[in-house]
């Protein structure tokens, strides 16, 4: 993973106790366009190559979601993680964590270091896995060490995993396989994404790498949501 317009202040919530419950329901992102082509609702996938963020204007200038890079591999934790993922909630953007697959590591323990430095409360999109490139030596079968690390997240959060990838990639290693999962598609230049067989439609949709957006010092990718508001919340990590 490597048009924005103003938006009507959304009211925040200090998310603890009641607060998450009140962000579950009633947290609705005021009229978000990212631009004349979709309506959909609006959000940007970040790591450290982005800098230092503003999240507050980032949320003021209509952006509902961001997903932070958290893991790649087996041991690296993105050195912005811990403060990107606490400031984008705290101004109020629904927010989720991403882990960069190695198909070079053992997919068991790749699970097992997204769980030990992510921790998703309830209000927090489901965990992310970015699969795009194969890395060799393959470790073991890959569908198969894929598979456990999807389960193991499933297991651990409650949410299945939202796959992010692309068409050609996945078209010529992962095909027919994981449709269960959500899908966040990678395709920029066309109007509509290329979808794998496997599955109906997008859930997510990152359409540039070249967004740029007041609060971010960089260019940022951006992504559209398939669905509102209310299929939006429906995703989200639930309150125990």
């Amino acid at each position: 993973m490597t048009p924005s317009t103003s938006l009507n202040t959304v009211f925040r919530h200090v998310l603890s106790g009641i607060a998450i419950a009140a962000l579950l329901v009633a947290f609705d992102p005021l009229d978000v366009r990212a631009d004349d082509r979709n309506p959909s609702l609006h959000g940007i996938d970040t790591s450290h190559h982005n800098g230092d963020i503003d999240w507050q204007k980032v949320q003021n200038n209509g952006i509902a979601f961001t997903f932070v890079k958290a893991t790649d591999g087996l041991d690296y934790l993105d050195p912005t993680f811990t403060d990107h993922f606490a400031a984008a909630r705290k101004a109020g953007l629904l927010r989720g964590a991403y882990h960069f697959y190695e198909t070079n590591d053992d997919g068991a323990g790749q699970a097992d270091w997204f769980i030990k430095n992510v921790t998703l409360e309830p209000g927090d999109l489901p965990p992310v896995v970015d699969i795009e490139r194969i890395k060799p030596p393959v470790k073991g079968d890959l569908h198969q060490q894929f598979e456990t690390f999807l389960t193991r997240l499933e297991t651990h959060y409650g949410r299945r995993p939202i796959i992010y990838t692309g068409p050609t990639f996945w078209e010529h290693a992962m095909k027919d396989h994981f449709p269960g999962n959500q899908l966040w598609i990678a395709e920029y230049g066309v109007d509509q994404p290329t979808i794998p067989v496997e599955w109906a439609s997008w859930s997510f949709w990152q359409y540039t790498e070249e967004l740029s957006v007041p609060g971010v010092p960089t260019k940022v990718d951006g992504t559209y949501f398939n669905g509102d508001h209310a299929h939006l919340r429906a995703m989200l990590i639930p309150a125990k």
